[in-house]
């Protein structure tokens, strides 16, 4: 009798035990929520300026090997690298800075760690253009210390690059994960 009870309620005791699967682990404020969706604009954004400086960095170390350019060729690439840093990077970062409090654990660490890299890349390229406005005659692609900074200001965009896009896909993630009501670890 009792194998038969147990037998005939099996599907009701599975519906019931899979329930807590089928509540979001974890509630976020409004305020929360609308910090975490701002977060991810705000990494977009920064991963929007870094692609472009990698962009310019990139074209930057293949002109510094080519004696033929021009120095004004290196500042206009150098320009746009400026205006990327100070005008699209700086304010999704110091904004994120702002905000950091309000989100995750992790997503503040991976903001400290792009704040990080921001920072080196904003010290390379004042370097490079420093080196770019050297007033000696002779092209940059001579300049050894150009060469190398403009490298350094590629490969920290690349890094840039890396983890604002793997945080913003990641935050993505997790927030539809929790709209759609699907239990999420928090880390």
């Amino acid at each position: 009798m009792f194998q038969q009870f147990i037998t005939r309620r099996a599907p009701l005791l599975a519906a019931f035990a899979m329930l807590p699967v089928l509540l979001p682990a974890s509630t976020l404020s409004q305020r929360q929520l609308e910090a975490q969706k701002e977060g991810i604009q705000l990494v977009a954004q920064v991963e929007e300026s870094a692609r472009s400086i990698r962009y310019h960095a990139g074209h930057l170390d293949s002109l510094a090997k080519n004696m033929q350019n021009s120095r004004q060729i290196h500042k206009s690439h150098l320009t746009q690298i400026r205006e990327s840093v100070n005008d699209q990077l700086r304010p999704a970062l110091q904004r994120l800075v702002e905000i950091q409090a309000e989100l995750p654990e992790w997503k503040q660490q991976s903001i400290q760690d792009m704040h990080i890299d921001a920072a080196a890349l904003a010290a390379h390229v004042n370097g490079a253009i420093t080196e770019a406005n050297d007033s000696t005659p002779a092209p940059p692609a001579m300049n050894s210390e150009y060469k190398n900074l403009v490298s350094q200001v590629h490969a920290q965009a690349a890094s840039l690059v890396k983890t604002s896009d793997a945080v913003g896909e990641y935050s993505s993630a997790l927030l539809k994960a929790q709209d759609a009501g699907v239990t999420v670890p928090q880390l």
